[in-house]
């Protein structure tokens, strides 16, 4: 009567997902690790490059601003490589 499996998690749908099955199941950990070490990257070299115009304090708030705009270029990116990939 009570025959109903419970209900796949979000993390089941991704590991049984065979498109996530690239570079022998290592793309979901290379995406969780490159996608934040990039933006970090980002945001230090806008830091220095900003910091070297102007002050201290408005070359940080710049550099998070900026890096804040290219996150969507980089999630971008990464879905580009996906699929290029596959």
């Amino acid at each position: 009567m009570l025959d109903k499996s419970p209900p796949e998690s979000i993390v089941d749908k991704v590991v049984n997902n065979p498109a996530y099955e690239l570079l022998g199941g290592y793309q979901l950990f290379l995406r969780r690790v490159t996608i934040p070490i990039i933006l970090v990257l980002i945001l230090l070299l806008s830091y220095t490059l900003f910091s070297s115009f102007i002050s201290s304090d408005n070359a940080t708030i710049l550099a998070f601003g900026f890096t804040g705009l290219l996150l969507g270029p980089v999630l971008n990116l990464d879905r580009l490589l996906a699929e290029w990939l596959k």
